[in-house]
């Protein structure tokens, strides 16, 4: 009888601790991190992104407080990007459409480069485009990601059934005049901030998945205000067939494109 009551007692205590150790999660798996190594694996995502397919999104409203003969005060546009990208080499190719046009585009490390339907050859866009360094049509550039990451304490996580989120919003109007450059340059078309703003707010939405911790997409909520426009931008970023071995093959002409 003591032997029997002995059994029972220990197959009590090993389901007690099989259900125990299901609720806890393998080590590294999402439930079984804290809120910060949740953070880290997800910029950690977007950092290691090496390759894929990308689409961007984007909705610009804006007021212009004093226009120019001919010029509309209010406007509205929709502005898009769908290519292929590597980071290693950095390489970005694809349609570029401004809403009136749309534009073959090609970026490396360092030059910019497009091409309409019309156009024979490739045009290098490189000098007309360098106080805009940071704007281009990757989603998340890597000084971004080292911003995001030393503003921890400001990051939300939120959680969906398959994937989850890390919320970024700021509306320090310094700080954007000096970072936002850099902070909303992925989404190609987001505000240029100025020191000078009476208004500026950010809004970044990173989406994750749970199980390979793969980035899904990235949301922008921006407005801005100052003496010369009113502008509210939202823009969604969304990736497929990320670190799928995707190549970018540099475009033919590019060694000869001449400067606008």
């Amino acid at each position: 009888m003591a032997d029997y009551r002995k059994r029972i007692v220990i197959l009590v205590i090993g389901l007690v601790v099989l259900v125990g150790l299901a609720g806890c999660g393998k080590k590294g798996e999402y439930s079984s991190l804290s809120e910060e190594e949740r953070i880290d694996k997800g910029l950690d995502a977007f950092e290691h992104l090496k390759n894929g397919k990308i689409q961007i999104k984007g909705h610009s409203k804006y007021n212009i407080k004093a226009p120019k003969d001919g010029q509309k005060s209010e406007g509205e546009v929709n502005r898009s990007f769908t290519g292929d990208f590597e980071t290693s080499p950095e390489h970005i190719l694809g349609i570029y459409d401004d809403g009136k046009n749309k534009f073959e585009y090609y970026h490396d490390a360092v030059s910019e480069f497009s091409k309409t339907k019309s156009d024979t050859e490739w045009y290098n866009d490189t000098d007309s485009m360098k106080k805009y360094r940071y704007k281009q049509p990757n989603g998340i550039n890597r000084v971004a990601i080292e911003f995001l990451r030393s503003k921890k304490k400001d990051i939300k996580v939120t959680d969906d059934k398959d994937s989850y989120t890390l919320h970024y919003e700021t509306d320090d109007v310094k700080q954007l005049g000096a970072n936002g450059d850099f902070l909303v340059g992925g989404s190609y078309n987001g505000p240029v901030f100025h020191d000078d703003d009476s208004d500026a707010k950010v809004k970044i939405d990173l989406k994750i998945s749970k199980e390979e911790f793969k980035p899904l997409s990235i949301k922008y909520t921006c407005e801005q205000d100052n003496s010369d426009i009113s502008l509210k931008f939202k823009a969604m970023v969304k990736y497929s067939k990320q670190n799928s071995g995707v190549r970018v093959k540099v475009p033919r002409g590019i060694d000869t494109a001449k400067s606008r």
